[in-house]
Order: C-alpha cells, then structure tokens, then sequence
C-alpha cells in the first residue's frame, strides 16, 4: 500500500479553477480507471500529463523510478 510522503511544487498555472476543472474532466475520460497499468499508465504518468496542459514542470524523474523499486 501506499504511504503518503510529501507534497511538490511544480509551479503555478495561468489557468482558472473552470479552466483546470474542463482539464480534469478531459482527462477523467481519456484516464478511465480500467486502462490503468503499473508501468506505462499509472499515477505518475496522469501527473504528468496533467502538469503538462497545465504549462507547470513535470515530476522530477527519480519519483517515476520509485514505481520500479517498489516493484
């Protein structure tokens, strides 16, 4: 199970709270629960491209590598 860690600024985004809602609500249908894969469509890959629409940086890339080590 996973523990809870810390949190990570990866900036602030132009966006309003409608606009990040309309993002959510794309990506909650491109992101259905189902597709779900530990290693090419996990948490940390919908972070990513979440940060991404949202013009802030990505995770660093040792959090991707944790998924592996936990392996």
């Amino acid at each position: 199970m996973y523990t809870y860690r810390e949190s990570m600024v990866l900036g602030i985004t132009n966006f309003s709270k409608l606009n990040v809602n309309q993002i959510l609500q794309e990506l909650s249908r491109e992101w259905p629960g189902s597709s779900y894969d530990l290693l090419s469509k996990n948490c940390n890959h919908f972070c990513d491209e979440f940060c991404e629409r949202l013009g802030v940086q990505k995770l660093p890339a040792h959090i991707g590598m944790l998924v592996l080590t936990n392996f």
